[in-house]
């Protein structure tokens, strides 16, 4: 779904600078949510990105991060909350929009309608 230039750019900022992540800019308006489900605040969207695939991380930075992980009992949503938890840089590399995550039937559809208009099914 997504050309080969972002990945590798990616791959490039994560030798750069130890991890990266292709990223794009969030477009809807994100609340934040009290308990009761009452709107607490509304994020700016301007600081706001969605992570992506892939996530590049150096080997020795990663396992590293696992054990730190491991023996804090943190809970990660992702590979580069890892590094994140050390306390270390993460680049963020400019994604795209059709690299989207394929996890319902509902991503399926997109995906295949994407596929389809691209010419590749």
């Amino acid at each position: 779904l997504v050309p080969w230039a972002p990945p590798r750019r990616c791959f490039a900022d994560a030798m750069e600078h130890g991890a990266a992540v292709l990223a794009v800019q969030c477009k809807a308006t994100i609340k934040e949510a009290n308990a009761d489900l009452s709107v607490a605040r509304t994020l700016d969207r301007s600081a706001l990105w969605e992570m992506q695939t892939p996530q590049v991380i150096k080997p020795d930075l990663l396992r590293a991060g696992f054990k730190l992980v491991q023996e804090k009992g943190y809970e990660v949503t992702d590979d580069v909350s890892i590094v994140e938890f050390m306390g270390e840089r993460v680049q963020i590399t400019q994604g795209s929009y059709f690299n989207i995550k394929v996890t319902t039937p509902e991503d399926m559809f997109i995906a295949e309608r994407l596929l389809t208009e691209q010419g590749d099914v």
